[in-house]
């Protein structure tokens, strides 16, 4: 798999364009408690870290939060939709500026507005295939702003979804349901609509 995207595809996020422009500055008034019944199911505990797929994007470029958040969510969205298995070992939350890792927030938190580096070399210790979902993630989402893959998420049924009922600047720990994220980014690589 090169390219988790189609022409369809390819079409339905060209309105990305416009937001390339913006600032790349993250907002902080995030929460930061998973909620009790959002325990993970112990089969399914995802096969990486959040923290090494996020070092896998920073071995990228260094990038802001927001961005890296993300970055991480996508994966985590397409390996649920193509590979029907859990990719990180996180829960995202539906937060005000998108789908946010409460651990990976917590880690990086101190970072604010700032691009967060990498220091040092990174070493991959993660299966061939799962690179490859990683590259196709980057290809198709890595030259955008964090701004840019807010507004993007913003636009897409998983995160509205789970906000239903949630004021737009209201604080939300709501989970993002992976059935919603199968459903959905499935439909785009097959080229319908969700």
């Amino acid at each position: 798999m090169n390219k988790i995207t189609n022409s369809s595809y390819n079409a339905y996020s060209s309105g990305l364009s416009s937001f390339l422009n913006q600032s790349t500055s993250d907002t902080s008034a995030f929460s930061q408690s998973v909620p009790v019944h959002m325990t993970i199911d112990a089969l399914d505990n995802g096969r990486y870290s959040v923290f090494e797929i996020a070092n896998w994007f920073l071995s990228k470029e260094s990038m802001t939060q927001k961005k890296l958040q993300k970055l991480c969510y996508y994966a985590q969205a397409w390996c649920y939709a193509l590979n029907d298995y859990r990719l990180i070992d996180t829960v995202f939350e539906a937060w005000v500026h998108g789908p946010v890792s409460p651990a990976l927030y917590d880690k990086f938190k101190s970072f604010g507005y700032n691009s967060i580096r990498l220091a040092g070399k990174y070493t991959v210790n993660i299966a061939e295939a799962d690179i490859e979902l990683l590259e196709s993630v980057w290809e198709t989402y890595g030259d955008h702003t964090g701004n840019a893959l807010e507004a993007l998420s913003h636009s897409e049924p998983p995160w509205i979804e789970a906000r239903v009922g949630y004021a737009p600047n209201e604080r939300c720990n709501v989970p993002i349901s992976v059935e919603s994220m199968k459903k959905y980014y499935l439909s785009i690589y097959l080229g319908g609509d969700s």
